[in-house]
Parts: structure tokens; sequence; C-alpha cells
């Protein structure tokens, strides 16, 4: 049977929904903000109608020990299911691909898995668009991510 956004906690539909997002990596966006351990720990608060800062620290960009944690075994359970892979340290982080030029990420394999099963995670990215709180934070990042992308092909990116 096929495992479905509802057989899954709120952190793992979270997780899921944010690495199918397509975000930039941080280090190429220069902003810790795109991190998917600090869009996942937003998500996952507003999901639940808690504090945007919920499981930040106090500078409102690292995520706080308990979280980081958390999303760790969230990775381990999922990984255990055949959702997600860890990726090996040193290669690229960008879920999704990765594409010759762009400086990128390497990848912290408790942070940055690959997703194996796309399909779940693109229902996983649905659900979180359908709730009210959740939709403009992650709206916001994606149009953050747009600008992001027009800049790097602007300058040359993919050329």
């Amino acid at each position: 049977m096929a495992i479905r956004p509802e057989d899954l906690d709120p952190l793992e539909v979270a997780l899921l929904g944010v690495l199918c997002l397509g975000l930039p990596p941080s280090r190429a966006a220069g902003d810790d903000t795109f991190r998917v351990d600090h869009v996942t720990a937003v998500a996952e608060a507003l999901q639940l109608g808690q504090d945007h800062n919920t499981n930040l620290e106090w500078d409102g960009v690292r995520v706080r020990p308990a979280f980081s944690a958390r999303l760790r075994e969230a990775i381990e359970a999922l990984m255990g299911k055949e959702i997600l892979i860890r990726q090996e340290a040193g290669m690229p982080a960008a879920p999704g691909g990765y594409e010759a030029g762009l400086l990128i990420d390497m990848v912290t394999p408790d942070e940055h898995p690959v997703v194996l099963d796309r399909f779940l995670a693109q229902e996983c990215m649905e659900k979180l668009f359908r709730v009210p709180a959740v939709y403009p934070f992650l709206m916001g990042q994606y149009t953050r991510s747009g600008e992001f992308w027009q800049k790097a092909r602007a300058e040359g990116y993919g050329q």
C-alpha cells in the first residue's frame, strides 16, 4: 500500500514538502533562511498553529537543537520507509538535481536527503499549501528563490 501524507507525522510532511519546493542552496543564495532545516522548522510550526519562531533560535535563523534532533529522527524514519536516502558528504545538496556551474551547498547528510518518492513529496507540499498560515511563508520563500534564480541566470549561470 502506498504511503500518503496522512500516514506521516507533521514534521515528515513538512520536510518532504520543503524538499519538493526546489529552493536554491542556501550557500549559493547567501541566505541561511533557505536552509532546509530552517524552512522545515518554520513550516512545521505554522502547520501546527504555532508561532513562526517556535523551532528557531533567538536570531530567527538557526534551528533549536531539539528541533535538529527531531529532524534527524524524521529523516531516519523516512529512510526506513524508503522515502528518502542519504547522500554522501561532498555531493550536491540541491534537491531535485544538480546543474553544473552553480556554486552549490555541499551535503550535510542529516539535513539534505534525496527524495525517492517525488509523488509523495509533491502531495506533502500541496498539503502544506492548503494550511492558511503556511501558504504565505512557503510562497514567500518560493518567490525569493525565483528572484535568486533570475539573478543567477542574468549573471551567466547555465550558459
